[in-house]
C-alpha cells in the first residue's frame, strides 16, 4: 500500500468520525442554550468553522483523489505501452516463425523450434543459449539450423535449455562437400570470426560452389545446407603442396538469428556413416 492510498482511508475513516463528534458537540451546545442564542450561534459556526472547513476537507479530498487518478493513469499507460511493443515484436516475429515452420513441414525431418534466450557477448564467436533441453528430447552433438542453413551444434545440455555452439567458434568443425565436384573438405572458424574450408590442393574447388554437410562425424547429416565458397584463403598453414583454404560465407548470417531449429538425431546414426 502507497503513502497516498494509507492518507485516503485514514482521512475517509477519520472524517466520518470527526464529522459524528462535531454534531454530538454542536447538538449539545444547542440545547444547552436558548433560542435567540441558538440563531447567533448557529450563524457564528457555519460562518465562521463549518463552511471554511468544508471548503478546505473538500478541496484536500479533490487533490487526493486527482493524485491517485493520475497514478492510476501512469500505470494504465505503462501497461499499454508495454503491450504495444509486444505486439509490435509478435508481427516482426510472425514471418519468421511462418518461414521456418513451411520449412520444417518441407523437409520432414524431426526438428524442433526453440527461441534463443541468451548469447555469448564475444565479438566473433556466436554462441547462444536456446530454451530446449533434455526434457525435449534434445542431447548433445545435435545439428541447430535456420530455414537458410547450419547455425551449430548443441554443446551442453540441461534439463530446459542447452547451449549452441555456433560455426564461428574456434573449436567447431564440420565436415563438408562441394555439392557441385563432391569433393569433401574440413570447416573451421578463424579468427575474426572468417569461416574457412580445406580441402585436397587438386580438389575441384571454387567461388560460388556451394557447401553443405557430408554426413561424416556423426553429428550433421548429409546434405544440409552451411554456405557458399567466396574465395581461396592463403595462409602458411594451409599445408603447401597437400592442402588448399578457401573462405566460406555462411548462408545463415549469424548476426541475425533469433529463432532456430534443432535437428532431433535418430539412434540410426553413427559415427563416421553417411546419410
Amino acid at each position: 500500500m502507497s503513502i497516498i492510498d494509507w492518507f485516503l482511508r485514514l482521512f475517509t475513516l477519520g472524517k466520518g468520525i470527526v464529522s459524528l463528534i462535531l454534531c454530538v458537540v454542536f447538538c449539545a451546545v444547542l440545547i444547552s442554550l436558548k433560542a435567540p442564542e441558538r440563531l447567533v450561534f448557529h450563524d457564528v459556526m457555519i460562518s465562521t468553522f463549518l463552511y471554511p472547513a468544508q471548503a478546505i476537507l473538500s478541496r484536500l479530498n479533490r487533490t487526493i483523489f486527482v493524485f491517485k487518478e493520475n497514478e492510476d493513469l501512469k500505470r494504465q499507460n505503462t501497461a499499454l505501452r508495454l503491450e504495444n511493443d509486444y505486439l509490435v515484436q509478435a508481427i516482426k516475429e510472425l514471418p519468421r516463425v511462418q518461414e521456418m515452420e513451411s520449412f520444417g513441414a518441407r523437409s520432414q525431418l524431426k526438428l524442433k523450434m526453440a527461441q534463443i534466450s541468451a548469447e555469448d557477448p564475444g565479438r566473433y564467436s556466436h554462441n547462444w543459449v536456446i530454451n530446449l533441453g533434455n526434457e525435449d528430447s534434445v542431447d548433445v552433438n545435435m545439428p541447430v539450423l535456420t530455414a537458410l542453413g547450419v547455425v551449430g551444434k548443441t554443446a551442453k545440455c540441461y534439463r530446459s535449455h542447452c547451449l549452441v555452439q555456433g560455426l564461428t567458434d574456434p573449436s567447431c568443425k564440420v565436415s563438408v562437400l562441394c555439392n557441385r565436384s563432391r569433393v569433401k573438405g574440413m570447416l573451421e572458424a578463424w579468427p575474426g570470426g572468417k569461416l574457412v574450408a580445406r580441402f585436397a590442393v587438386d580438389g575441384d574447388v571454387g567461388p560460388g560452389d556451394t557447401l553443405v554437410s557430408s554426413g561424416m562425424g556423426g553429428v550433421y547429416p548429409k546434405g544440409l545446407l552451411v554456405g557458399v565458397v567466396s574465395g581461396d584463403h592463403q595462409d602458411a598453414s594451409d599445408g603447401g603442396d597437400i592442402l588448399k583454404g578457401m573462405e566460406v560465407k555462411p548462408f545463415q548470417n549469424p548476426h541475425r538469428v533469433e529463432e532456430v531449429f534443432v535437428l532431433i538425431r535418430p539412434d540410426s546414426w553413427t559415427l563416421g556413416k553417411e546419410q
